[in-house]
């Protein structure tokens, strides 16, 4: 840990613990105020930086990490938990953890809100990419398209196709900024005026 002041890296803890030694490589973990949320295997290893404890949160009824790309978690607005996104045939499920239960918050079935955009491609490999902290936005991964999902809009649409020399989508990151931009007004400089 490197704390304000210091120029050197410092143990703050150490975890005798097994609960971390198989982490998954997907879905990330999310860092929510001072806990980091891990997914392993079959639940979420909770740590808690102001603590310094552990403690494991188990999954909803039906909901797993495999296969991979299926499930993610996504920060939570007022920092008390985490959200747990989940697809499974076509039918999204949006889960929040706070306190010591699970809340579904929202199901939407994506064939109901596409615009038969899903008609022309096959359904049966729809993967979550990348999804947008407190829950606004999901990036959906299908055949060679990427998809976007406005979760509190509930639309759909595509925003990427791959061309015939890609190999893979990869990892999507969205870049979010406010619009229209403010820029700061420039100072009256006269060796500026002067060229």
């Amino acid at each position: 840990m490197l704390q304000n002041g210091d120029d050197a890296w410092r143990k703050h803890l150490t975890l005798a613990s097994d609960l971390l030694l198989y982490p998954r490589k997907s879905p990330k973990g999310v860092l929510v105020d001072s806990k980091i949320y891990l997914p392993t295997d079959n639940e979420i290893v909770v740590l808690d930086l102001m603590s310094s404890s552990l403690s494991t949160i188990q999954l909803p009824q039906g909901v797993g990490f495999s296969p991979i790309g299926t499930t993610m978690l996504s920060r939570a607005d007022d920092a008390s938990g985490v959200y747990l996104i989940h697809i499974k045939d076509l039918q999204l499920s949006i889960w929040l953890h706070n306190g010591d239960n699970w809340l579904l918050v929202d199901k939407m079935c994506l064939c109901e809100i596409s615009d038969n955009l899903l008609d022309d491609e096959p359904t049966d490999d729809i993967l979550i990419n990348h999804v947008g902290d407190y829950n606004e936005f999901v990036f959906l991964e299908m055949g060679r398209c990427a998809l976007y999902l406005d979760v509190k809009r509930r639309t759909l649409r595509k925003v990427y196709e791959m061309t015939t020399e890609e190999q893979q989508l990869g990892d999507i990151y969205p870049l979010m900024m406010s619009w229209l931009p403010s820029f700061p007004a420039l100072m009256d400089n006269p060796t500026r005026n002067a060229t």
